[in-house]
């Protein structure tokens, strides 16, 4: 038993350390966008997308990196990682690898690997996952279905 938790501990402890870098990397690119005059580099950090507080988006997103949300997103959201801020409000179909909640996430949802929902976070609908952490007081109120990893 003791061997499990030590296992359970390593996993959350690196499951934090991916969403602190997760959170890093939306930071910096959201301090340092991309000029429109500026040639683009080939590097992940100018395929991302800030949606910020008061905005609100409707329609189909694809973002082939980081997508941090803190406005508002109704329709179909894909990215490589979500981040949804205190402020964010997405309802629609959501798909991503890893998908980090501190907001509002509502409708269906499929992550392919790992989700947080923190102690502000709320999640409604149909949830497909990989790997599921809950903090305390982050809610979750629908179906839930794990994927085989």
């Amino acid at each position: 038993m003791a061997k499990e938790d030590a296992d359970l501990r390593n996993r959350l402890e690196e499951q934090r350390r991916r969403s602190q870098l997760i959170r890093e990397q939306a930071q910096r690119s959201y301090e340092d966008p991309v000029v429109a005059n500026e040639p683009r580099r080939n590097s992940s950090e100018n395929n991302n997308l800030v949606i910020g507080e008061g905005v609100t988006f409707n329609g189909t997103i694809a973002v082939p990196g980081t997508a941090i949300i803190n406005g508002k997103v109704n329709g179909e959201l894909s990215a490589e990682t979500l981040q949804i801020g205190k402020t964010g409000h997405i309802t629609g179909k959501v798909k991503a690898k890893e998908i980090d909640v501190q907001g509002e996430l509502h409708e269906d949802v499929v992550c392919e690997t790992h989700i947080i929902i923190h102690a502000s976070g709320v999640v409604s609908g149909k949830l497909e996952y990989s790997e599921l952490e809950i903090e305390r007081g982050g809610q979750f109120k629908g179906q839930m279905n794990q994927r085989n990893k």
